[in-house]
């Protein structure tokens, strides 16, 4: 199961940010290995600051976040634990952000 972690801040921040609380190891100018995982880093193009104040602002939020499982013994429990564990960090650091499942096996 994949997911998407959007945050409004910029990729850059994002990525200090991680570096300081995970064990990441970068893969190219804008992937990273952590916990299983491959994720991918990037500037939203939709991004509006404006707009990222809105109800459904967390679509113009200035940073996407896309994990991509590569170790196979990872379970969908697995990923909405460590999901929920980086927004819950973004959380603690004052940042808005919202975890996008690619999946309908989680459900709130």
């Amino acid at each position: 199961m994949q997911f998407r972690i959007t945050v409004n801040e910029t990729p850059e921040k994002v990525v200090f940010l991680m570096e300081s609380r995970y064990n990441i190891v970068r893969r190219s100018a804008k992937s990273y290995f952590m916990l299983g995982n491959i994720f991918e880093i990037y500037h939203n193009e939709d991004y509006d600051k404006i707009l990222a104040e809105s109800d459904d602002g967390w679509l113009y939020y200035n940073t996407h976040m896309d994990f991509f499982p590569i170790d196979e013994k990872i379970t969908v429990s697995r990923e909405i634990e460590i999901a929920e564990n980086i927004k819950n960090f973004f959380d603690s650091c004052y940042l808005r952000s919202e975890i996008i499942f690619e999946s309908d096996e989680y459900i709130t």
